[in-house]
């Protein structure tokens, strides 16, 4: 039986053959990582062809009530749905919730530039400038408290490039594991150290990248209090929600200091994963010419370095070799205008490809069902 019937065939037996209004179709050139598709895509069948979005809506919820998309984050990782009636924000945020996930997530530590849309869950991708690249990361990796889903809408596709890329972390960590087995093994052993840079709000910088940590980490600061009091609240926030630490620094700034694994093992499948942002941050710091101290890039920021964590250096060959693997074995999501694509983030990791034209791709982040488990 070939790949894609041997999905056909698990879908009808999660969703049931009387109640199948969906289908699986084919999207060129996904990878196929212990055989299954990834991701896999999803379209509406028969009498949800052309439905309206309360139509959707009720459907998917009778999907979500039986666990029907839950097993199939866990068996692809993705999944991109395409030929459904979502076209604004609000369309977005009503789709999320029929997927009855615990709850809305709550970003802890924001570092990028976002709008928010209905009613709050629903937000705009980071708006840096559009010959920014990103590099493959867990989305809030380098925390100890990030979403279990996420939910990509492209709302308007650009001229031309803007896909979003997307990798497994399951290949990712057979590929490392292979190549790299060392440095697989030194990660496990040691775990890593993050570290991040927000400026004081009063400082311009702020408004030039677009956070601070006031805003990011202040949730319990008055108007009235003393900078003391100021950095007290803030310094418990990074205790409670993410055991952290906080470096105050002559100008005011904070870097957040955040001891983490750099691999965890998921609950439900006993699969080993990385789980951290160590590309996304290498990649970030290359680009910006600032791998040396005191890390302030060309842009004028400042990129703070990931080590491991006894403070050591990570060898740039190793980070180099990661970065090589991760391009390798990634895929670029093909959009159309319409197309939703939902992320399992405890497997998968994502990145942002420049792009030419007009773009608007919309977020949500959700807490989920899966749970990590010490390596």
């Amino acid at each position: 039986m070939t790949e894609t019937l041997v999905e056909r065939a698990d879908l009808t037996r999660l969703v049931g053959e009387s109640d199948l209004s969906i289908e699986i179709f084919d999207i060129p050139n996904h990878r196929l990582i212990h055989g299954r598709s990834f991701p896999i895509g999803i379209k509406p069948k028969g009498d949800l062809i052309g439905a309206d979005l309360d139509t959707v809506l009720e459907y998917i919820s009778s999907l979500a009530e039986k666990d029907v998309f839950n097993n199939i984050l866990t068996q692809h990782g993705s999944i991109l749905f395409r030929g459904f009636p979502i076209q604004e924000p609000e369309d977005l945020s009503k789709f999320t919730q029929a997927f009855k996930l615990p709850q809305i997530h709550q970003e802890v530590g924001l570092s990028g530039k976002r709008t928010t849309y209905a009613g709050g869950n629903v937000k705009t991708a980071n708006e840096e400038p559009p010959d920014v690249k990103f590099y493959y990361h867990n989305e809030y990796g380098r925390s100890a408290h990030f979403p279990g889903v996420l939910f990509f809408f492209s709302q308007v596709v650009p001229e031309s490039g803007g896909q979003t890329p997307l990798l497994s972390t399951i290949e990712l960590y057979d590929r490392l594991r292979e190549e790299t087995p060392e440095f697989v093994d030194t990660l496990i052993d040691k775990g890593i150290i993050g570290r991040q840079y927000y400026p004081a709000k009063e400082d311009p910088e702020s408004q030039t990248i677009g956070w601070n940590w006031q805003d990011s980490y202040g949730f319990t600061i008055n108007p009235e209090d003393s900078l003391e009091e100021k950095r007290r609240k803030v310094e418990e926030v990074l205790k409670t929600r993410l055991q952290a630490e906080a470096e105050w620094q002559p100008n005011d700034a904070l870097h957040v200091i955040q001891r983490l694994p750099a691999f965890r093992r998921i609950a439900s499948t006993d699969q080993i994963v990385p789980f951290n942002g160590l590309g996304g941050v290498y990649g970030r710091q290359r680009d910006r010419q600032a791998l040396k101290p005191p890390h302030r890039g060309i842009d004028g920021g400042i990129h703070l370095p990931t080590t491991y964590g006894d403070g050591s250096k990570i060898p740039q060959e190793y980070l180099e070799k990661l970065l090589s693997i991760s391009d390798d074995i990634g895929f670029l999501v093909p959009w159309e205008e319409g197309d939703v694509a939902i992320v399992d983030n405890y497997t998968v990791q994502h990145a942002r490809s420049p792009w030419v034209g007009k773009r608007s791709l919309l977020v949500s982040l959700w807490d989920g069902h899966e749970r990590f488990l010490s390596v």
